[in-house]
């Protein structure tokens, strides 16, 4: 079995869209083992305009999860941080640390509307970037904005920006666009990270395995566990990509 870290996923129940109950997100992280997942960062929304103020409720949904994952899976790592819903002023909210970098690095996931403009979509990759921050652009496949802007993808990624990719894209669960920018990105090596952004268990479950017979047609074996493992690994260690 492949070994996965995933690194952009909702399992924490009663915080966000995600897990809605305790029984849920345990249910979610058994099958993320059973997947091959070894290596997990919650990164619940940081949205206040969506979710409100959720620091409380996701460390307390943290803590039940660490406590079942230490007693039932102990060769699983576990990790916190957030996936930041981008607006005006949200760097205030990673300079006092109300929303979370991943496990206390200087990565920041970042997320936009599907829908958003290019222009909102650079400037704020920018300014996260000016303030010291390693930007990780979460489920970069979605935006329909950057479906023909793949010179702005390659100047983000030359100039340290991180692509993270959902593993269901890549067979369709975000539609035809969505899959194609998938395969391409891929293609032109401008990933590093994919992910399951699990939400719950029937339509949007917890498996990096339904893009695997595609990555094994199309990269090398080390290709796979940078995409899969290391890279997310090192994230989480404030290492360089």
């Amino acid at each position: 079995m492949e070994k996965f870290f995933d690194l952009h996923n909702h399992m924490l129940c009663r915080v966000d869209d995600g897990a809605s109950t305790e029984e849920e997100m345990y249910q979610m992280l058994d099958r993320s083992y059973q997947d091959g997942v070894r290596g997990l960062c919650l990164t619940p929304h940081f949205s206040p305009s969506m979710f409100g103020d959720t620091r409380e409720s996701s460390e307390k949904a943290y803590a039940l999860l660490s406590a079942y994952a230490k007693k039932k899976y102990p060769d699983l790592e576990l990790f916190l941080g957030n996936e930041l819903g981008y607006y005006d002023g949200c760097q205030r909210a990673l300079e006092t640390g109300i929303c979370r970098t991943i496990a206390g690095s200087r990565y920041v996931l970042v997320d936009f509307s599907e829908y958003v403009g290019f222009f909102n979509l650079r400037s704020g990759v920018g300014l996260l970037q000016r303030s010291g921050y390693k930007v990780i652009l979460a489920h970069t496949e979605r935006y329909r904005c950057l479906f023909r802007k793949i010179d702005w993808i390659k100047s983000f990624v030359a100039a340290g920006g991180i692509v993270q990719l959902n593993a269901s894209s890549a067979e369709g669960a975000w539609g035809f666009g969505a899959k194609r920018q998938w395969r391409k990105l891929l293609r032109l090596g401008l990933v590093h990270i994919i992910s399951s952004d699990a939400h719950n268990l029937k339509n949007r479950p917890p498996e990096l395995s339904v893009c695997m017979s595609y990555l094994k047609l199309h990269c090398t074996e080390e290709e796979i566990s940078l995409l899969t493992w290391e890279n997310a690994w090192r994230v989480t260690r404030d290492m360089a990509i």
